[in-house]
């Protein structure tokens, strides 16, 4: 029986704690649970407080991981001990993970454009040589989906990270997870960029200090207009007081 994990919640969004995700997703990819991963960040906490489609996807999912530093401040002023969780790290680990075991069934990697999933499939086929990669950029013609559609029916992935950016990656799993109802689908964003080499993630100082979200800006300029809400989800964390339930 797998373990049931504790929860609490982010501006009324639940995120699960655990100390051991990747060991947890292990655990219900061999039993062959379906599981949605959503990486929550304070962006997408604001997005959702706009979309309803996308809270309701966030509620529905089997695992909510605080990706962001800012879920991570908010659980810490709601005493609720969790360290953050990266998306990137969390499938770069389970990838890892899944190397050493006995897993057949190939990874899917859906998303980006053409060539920078193929270069991210070989990227993992180097390092972990075990593992049976597919990958298909995001730009598929509507014939190459439909073959794209039964592909995933016929081989049934155990695992489908999809960097289709949010919230497009998270309806996409929503409409789409019944094609493969024991896989586990993880919303990547951009982790095929990274793995591709297309892009840097931040050094290790940025990462370690919670400002990756300002190497991001350094690096995409014309992301500042969206990075407006990080200051407007700070404000709405200290106006919060009351504890969040954990169960």
């Amino acid at each position: 029986m797998l373990e049931r994990l504790k929860q609490a919640s982010v501006l009324g969004l639940p995120v699960h704690l655990s100390e051991d995700y990747v060991g947890w997703l292990q655990g219900r990819i061999e039993s062959g649970l379906r599981t949605h991963v959503v990486t929550l960040n304070s962006e997408m906490a604001m997005m959702a407080e706009k979309s309803q489609d996308l809270a309701n996807i966030i509620h529905e999912a089997e695992l909510v991981i605080p990706d962001g530093a800012g879920v991570i401040f908010y659980l810490r002023l709601h005493a609720a001990r969790q360290q953050r969780c990266p998306g990137i790290e969390l499938a770069a680990n389970l990838l890892e993970r899944l190397n050493q075991g006995e897993i057949q069934s190939p990874i899917i990697f859906y998303g980006g454009k053409p060539g920078i999933s193929d270069r991210a499939a070989q990227f993992w086929r180097d390092k972990c040589p075990n593992l049976t990669i597919l990958p298909y950029h995001g730009y598929l013609s509507p014939t190459e989906e439909q073959q794209f559609y039964q592909l995933l029916q016929d081989k049934q992935p155990r695992l489908i990270l999809v960097g289709l950016g949010v919230p497009r990656q998270e309806n996409w799993i929503l409409q789409h997870r019944s094609l493969c109802p024991q896989s586990t689908w993880i919303g990547v964003g951009g982790s095929f960029d990274i793995w591709s080499g297309t892009k840097e993630r931040a050094p290790a100082w940025f990462c370690d200090n919670n400002l990756e979200w300002l190497y991001r800006l350094y690096q995409e300029p014309w992301r500042w207009r969206r990075m407006l809400v990080l200051p407007q989800f700070a404000l709405r964390t200290l106006a919060t007081v009351t504890k969040p339930s954990v169960n």
